[in-house]
């Protein structure tokens, strides 16, 4: 017998299947929560926005941070990071947790007292009000770009500006890469050096072009050179003296990444043996 107010309707099945889909879900959050490897961090907006507290971070933010989340949860953001807002993420935070418009605040650095690292944010706001930071230290991606950047600087300051004309030419045959060198020697700047066809031929004297491409052709398929003198026909119709030594060069696990070819001028020590022969002739 059933009394006015009482009830005992039970759950309808698609009550039952929303709540199984429910949990489902939640588990599978759980699981990628706790496996990402980016950082996440889960916060409660408090005062409207004022501030925000920590409610969850995951093992990777665990790392990233080196703080348990123990050590976080209930704490404001401004507290335990203080110099979020100068960071940037403070207003990231604001703005996502009022508009729900998910922002990337882009590669930066941050720091206070005890916390300096790059870091790159992803924030996105729940259904439940609560804003989900997804982040990463790219500290030894940066690391590693400063360290690119500065052997790429230190290999331009030697290699532009290396007195004779260097030239690394490609298993192929091409050339890859040559200085500015190449212009004060033949006349063709760099990038009428870098798209000649048939290079070395274009600019080798005629009398030497046979035995210059053999050398080219040994170097390609290996061998080492020591001063091999030809003549260089220049842009400007000017033939001078050259003096080319090569040998091949290799990656860190063995494959040829083609030669490397320096050629100097010889064309004072020529005229010099020259003049010298004339003395002796004549004596």
């Amino acid at each position: 017998m059933r009394t006015e107010g009482s009830s005992n309707k039970k759950p309808c099945s698609s009550d039952l299947h929303l709540n199984e889909e429910l949990k489902e879900c939640q588990a599978k959050f759980k699981v990628l929560f706790d496996n990402v490897s980016s950082g996440v961090a889960i916060y409660e907006a408090i005062n409207d926005g004022e501030d925000f507290i920590f409610v969850d971070f995951n093992t990777a933010a665990e790392e990233i941070e080196h703080t348990k989340k123990e050590e976080l949860t209930g704490k404001r953001v401004t507290e335990v990071f203080p110099g979020v807002k100068q960071f940037g993420l403070f207003d990231v935070f604001r703005r996502v947790y009022k508009t729900g418009t998910p922002e990337h605040h882009p590669v930066s650095i941050y720091k206070d007292q005890k916390v300096a690292g790059w870091r790159e944010n992803y924030v996105f706001r729940l259904p439940s009000g609560r804003i989900v930071a997804v982040y990463d230290d790219i500290g030894a991606r940066k690391r590693t770009e400063l360290v690119t950047h500065m052997t790429d600087q230190c290999f331009r300051a030697i290699a532009d500006y290396t007195y004779d004309w260097e030239v690394w030419v490609g298993p192929g045959g091409r050339i890859l890469w040559t200085n500015p060198a190449a212009k004060r020697l033949t006349g063709y700047d760099v990038k009428e050096t870098m798209s000649m066809p048939d290079y070395p031929g274009a600019v080798v004297h005629e009398q030497d072009r046979a035995r210059m491409i053999k050398a080219f052709q040994s170097a390609l398929a290996g061998s080492i050179g020591n001063d091999v003198e030809f003549r260089i026909v220049r842009k400007d119709g000017k033939i001078i003296w050259a003096a080319m030594s090569w040998q091949p060069i290799y990656d860190d696990k063995g494959a040829s990444l083609g030669h490397r070819e320096s050629i100097r001028d010889i064309t004072a020590r020529k005229e010099a043996e020259e003049e010298l022969e004339k003395a002796k002739r004549k004596t």
